[in-house]
């Protein structure tokens, strides 16, 4: 008896030290992960055998999700997996990183790195996963505009250029905090493109990011949230979002079709000079007869308007119709 007790012990204590496991990630290294003095020197090498309940610790440096001018490759997050940005590569403690100072850069900018026309077509890509935690980091230069796939939305290769988030079974949870996404070009939703499909649950959380000139050629120039037959309720939190543009939805586009629902929450936002050439400088709501798009705004602050109350009574009354602070700026 008190022998099957010892093992069950140690057994647990193992599993303990397991689901805690951190790895460490610092350019420039050659190392199995196991310290900063051997960390990986490429970020796919973490996110590839990183198992639920591992911490991966990144130090400042630019990483690139291949080393080809594989356009299709993205650094994929896996269930279960908190991914930290904003070390200098010494630190024994995670409160010690500082994600301002020491800027982590996630980029799409692979094959000739002067132009963005060969760039990745989503930097980064997470797809029916739960406690999944990314802090830290900058996420730039994805481009999902030069494609075969230029009017499809939803499609890889046309949407999601920074991050394409899909909950296509059960629920699906992602955090992501204290992040920039800047200078990504899309065809739809530059920066983060949040979908649920087939009956399954977007919830994921978006809290103190900054977007800062994306650009999309339809919808959605920062983040755009989609219930086709699934249920969005993200929630984007104390974000701060600057000059983005796009045809509709210049900041922030919902959307709910085929049954779908939207309930994203978008609260205590700052917006600033984001421009829509059509219609919706920092917001724009749309769904079909079948489903329901009621997002809730609460305490959102734009410069585009004098009373960022507006745009909360518009978008209650009426979820299909145009929803902006103000008339759409053209250029």
């Amino acid at each position: 008896m008190k022998r099957a007790i010892v093992i069950i012990l140690v057994l647990a204590g193992f599993l303990q030290m397991n689901a805690q496991q951190i790895m460490f990630v610092k350019k420039g290294a050659q190392g199995n992960g196991s310290s900063w003095n051997q960390a990986f020197g490429d970020l796919q090498q973490a996110l590839q055998t990183a198992k639920p309940g591992t911490e991966i610790w990144v130090a400042a440096g630019v990483y690139t999700p291949t080393q080809t001018a594989n356009r299709n490759v993205s650094f994929v997050i896996n269930n279960g997996v908190t991914l930290l940005g904003g070390f200098v590569g010494n630190e024994a403690s995670k409160h010690h990183r500082n994600w301002v100072t020491n800027l982590t850069i996630l980029s799409g900018n692979i094959g000739d790195v002067t132009s963005n026309d060969d760039n990745s077509f989503n930097v980064v890509y997470t797809r029916n996963v739960s406690q999944v935690i990314v802090d830290g980091f900058m996420v730039c230069n994805g481009s999902a505009v030069n494609s075969t796939e230029k009017e499809h939305e939803g499609h890889r290769t046309s949407t999601g250029a920074a991050w394409y988030n899909e909950a296509s079974q059960g629920t699906h949870f992602v955090q992501i905090k204290n992040c920039i996404f800047q200078d990504n070009k899309s065809n739809y939703a530059a920066g983060i493109y949040n979908l649920a499909v087939n009956g399954a649950a977007n919830k994921s959380e978006i809290i103190d990011c900054q977007f800062i000139q994306n650009n999309a050629q339809v919808e959605g120039g920062a983040i755009m949230n989609v219930g086709n037959g699934g249920e969005c309720s993200v929630r984007i939190e104390k974000c701060y979002l600057i000059n983005n543009f796009a045809l509709y939805g210049g900041a922030i586009f919902n959307r709910a079709i085929n049954g779908g629902h939207n309930t994203t929450t978008i609260s205590a936002n700052i917006l600033k000079d984001n421009k829509a050439y059509i219609d919706g400088a920092d917001f724009f709501t749309n769904r079909d007869n079948t489903s329901i798009n009621k997002p809730l705004f609460t305490n959102n602050v734009s410069t585009n308007s004098p009373n960022a109350s507006n745009i909360l009574d518009e978008v209650k009354l009426t979820p299909n119709t145009v929803s902006r602070m103000r008339a759409s700026s053209r250029h």
